[in-house]
């Protein structure tokens, strides 16, 4: 069984199933057969080889990366180290040269306080600085520094001429004007996951994942700059919708619990996790961030508004499949959604059967949810009309947000179909 965060968690009195994981698939040993085994034997006979562990599965970009002067020779050999602005400043550079974008006779010669004239990056930093891509830190281009996650996004999206989808999402509201809380970086921090730009770590080394504040390591970087340098135009053109984000209104209470998932955006996908920081409430946890359910339950369970309001007393199961199943009577249609509703997918859609739930996340209103993903590598938005569709199986309106659920019916048909994306073309990875 495929399952992303189907929020496996460590709750009293759960045990936490063996999975064989590869990147976002957990994939139970007991569904493999005797064939399936012989097969997957047979195959690997002479040419066995472990999947990458730590760091190594960035080995290929790095290596592209250092032949294109994004690092220095052998720079890749130390893929943890912290990535600095100079190494960023050289990816952006390539970025920017897909888009026809060079640097000029004046960023050759730009003065710069801290870069001597002989830098051989000195070029590169400069055009950074002039489109604003690297910001100067005291008047200083700082280039020795090690850069964060945050630092990172907000430059490629620019770099990738994504300022229309920054300024929209900055610009988030409800249809009544009402704009919603956002933490620092919010809309760079959505594009890049829904570019599919940054890694999901295997579940056995959560430890290596990063928040928005911490130092990217090199190999984030490098698989990023190696990623952004070559993406499909309709990419970046499925991003169009992010250029104008309204919801609909909400009462307090919606609000409440949509505001304090939408404050983990730039958190980490982990396994099992259902917390900003490695100190959760319900138990320790690899690394701060969130699976599937993890973050709907931090919205309505752990975030100190929801709880003082108790709007999660209806939630009792900590995974996706027990939160889909456990209040028949609150089921909604998933073309019925409201902010704040729980949404569910299946393989099946509304006939997925009982164990098979595989994903979770929390409608925003409008054709928005808002979730944590192991194909976005984390907390991000997405249209729910793009994201797994032939999947959605049904939405969850708890009393406490008030009003009267609507009778569960199967999502209708899709008019016509949307450009294809990474969830369509490849509808196991979610």
């Amino acid at each position: 069984m495929v399952q992303e965060g189907a929020g496996r968690g460590r709750r009293p009195g759960r045990v936490k199933l063996t999975a064989i994981e590869v990147d976002s698939f957990r994939v139970r040993p007991r569904t493999f057969t005797l064939a399936a085994v012989l097969a997957i034997a047979i195959a690997g006979v002479g040419r066995a080889q472990a999947p990458p562990t730590g760091y190594e599965w960035a080995r290929p970009a790095a290596e592209r990366m250092s032949a294109t002067g994004v690092l220095i020779p052998g720079g890749s050999a130390d893929l943890g180290r912290p990535a600095t602005r100079r190494e960023l400043a050289r990816g952006l550079v390539l970025v920017l040269a897909r888009r026809g974008i060079t640097a000029t006779g004046a960023d050759a010669n730009r003065q710069l306080a801290d870069v001597v004239a002989t830098d051989p990056d000195r070029t590169a930093i400069a055009l950074s600085v002039r489109r604003g891509l690297l910001r100067l830190r005291a008047g200083a281009a700082d280039p020795d520094a090690a850069v964060t996650a945050r630092e990172t996004h907000r430059a490629m999206t620019r770099a990738l001429g994504l300022q229309p989808e920054l300024v929209g999402l900055t610009r988030i509201a409800t249809d009544d004007g009402t704009r919603m809380r956002i933490p620092p970086g919010f809309a760079a921090e959505v594009l890049v996951r829904e570019l599919g730009l940054r890694h999901n770590y295997l579940e056995t080394e959560d430890g290596l994942e990063r928040t928005s504040i911490e130092p990217l390591p090199v190999a984030d970087l490098t698989a990023m700059v190696d990623r952004a340098a070559s993406l499909e135009p309709w990419r970046l053109a499925a991003l169009a919708p992010y250029r104008q984000v309204t919801l609909p209104a909400m009462t307090p209470a919606q609000r409440t619990v949509v505001e304090a998932a939408l404050a983990q955006v730039g958190q980490p996908y982990v396994w099992a996790g259902d917390w900003p920081t490695v100190a959760s409430p319900w138990g320790a946890q690899a690394h701060g961030g969130f699976d599937c359910s993890g973050l709907v339950w931090m919205a309505f369970k752990g975030a100190s508004s929801s709880a003082r309001h108790d709007l999660g007393a209806g939630i009792r199961g900590r995974t996706a499949d027990d939160m889909a199943r456990e209040a028949p009577a609150e089921r909604v249609a998933a073309n019925s959604l409201a902010a704040g509703d729980l949404v569910f997918f299946g393989e099946r859609g509304a006939a997925t059967p009982r164990g098979a739930i595989a994903h979770a996340g929390l409608s925003l209103g409008g054709g928005w949810m808002i979730h944590s993903s192991g194909s976005r590598a984390g907390v991000s938005i997405s249209r729910l009309d793009t994201y797994w569709p032939t999947a959605l199986a049904w939405g969850r309106r708890l009393p406490s947000l008030g009003g009267l659920p609507a009778i569960a019916s199967p999502a209708p048909p899709v008019s016509s179909p949307p450009p294809p994306t990474p969830e369509t073309l490849n509808p196991g990875r979610r």
